[in-house]
């Protein structure tokens, strides 16, 4: 037996478990480069040689978990985000590219004038397009594997990031990661609700509340059915967290600063009738993913 009949086993495997010949080959060639140490190219130079013997039992390991159609980033242990490895756990929901949109907005904010540039870095007491001479203080709400606060941290290296999360396996998670990308010394991981029992304003909050509705759980599929429950579901209306987060924001920002939130397919209504009811709140603008659907909130702090 060859490598590459090896991998062609493999991959008919998958496609049995329904997926689709497409996914069937990236998740293979994936694995086995993770389990090989290769890059592409040396797996296609050696497919007609025979499969290194460190290749098993883990590939079919690794198969039979993914057959159960648990995330890939749970069975190879990291996920890419924002051009950075991140250690991923079933503790932690699986990033998503369109949350990297949290991250884009934030250094927008602190980076590039806009429309408002000159007001926005006024707020976060910044000239505008530098944030090299002023320490930021930001929090993070949910910060599961610590993607977005790690993120913003990499690429702000004056801020101060407190990061919340109600879970502390999560928290584990995120410490780990934020070494990992030697950003530990300017985040405090804390275990709680929201930013409850944390001192101090901020200039800015991200969050990427859940926000799946309860009653949509019989619809979501088989993949994210591994992820933790309570990162996942927000409430009858999936607006029970988002709620929560909007509370925050009123009460923990300076004036002038700025939340960057990431919520749910339809409910763009649904935020604006929250901050509706919040006249210390305002809606700057929302960001649509690359599919068109709205998708991130940058909303103001009056």
């Amino acid at each position: 037996m060859t490598l590459h009949d090896a991998l062609a086993e493999a991959r008919a495997r998958l496609v049995a478990a329904d997926f689709s010949h497409v996914e069937a080959s990236i998740d293979v060639d994936l694995y086995a480069r993770t389990i090989l140490g290769w890059d592409r190219a040396r797996l296609l130079t050696d497919l007609q040689d025979a499969p290194p013997g460190r290749l098993e039992p883990t590939l079919s390991e690794w198969i039979t978990r993914r057959t159960r159609h648990e995330p890939t980033a749970y069975i190879v242990g990291t996920r890419e985000f924002w051009g950075l490895d991140f250690a991923i756990t079933p503790a932690v929901l699986v990033p998503r590219p369109e949350t990297e949109f949290i991250v884009e907005e934030t250094l927008l904010l602190l980076r590039t004038p806009g429309t408002n540039g000159l007001e926005r870095s006024a707020a976060l007491g910044t000239a505008p397009g530098d944030v090299s001479h002023a320490t930021v203080r930001i929090a993070d709400i949910g910060t599961g594997s610590g993607c977005v606060a790690i993120a913003v941290a990499v690429n702000t290296p004056t801020s101060r990031i407190v990061a919340s999360d109600v879970s502390e396996a999560a928290l584990v998670v995120a410490r780990a990661n934020a070494a990992r990308h030697g950003v530990a010394d300017r985040l405090d991981f804390v275990a709680t609700s929201y930013l409850d029992g944390v001192d101090g304003l901020f200039q800015i909050i991200t969050a990427n509340p859940p926000y799946v509705k309860d009653g949509d759980k019989p619809a979501i599929s088989r993949v994210t059915r591994h992820e933790p429950e309570v990162a996942l579901y927000g409430g009858a209306e999936g607006l029970r967290d988002i709620t929560g987060v909007l509370d925050t924001a009123a009460a923990k920002l300076e004036p002038g600063g700025w939340l960057v939130m990431e919520f749910g397919y339809g409910q763009e209504e649904g935020v604006e009738t929250l901050l509706a009811a919040r006249p210390a709140l305002r809606m700057d603008h929302v960001r649509s993913d690359l599919q068109g659907i709205p998708r991130t909130a940058v909303i103001q702090r009056r």
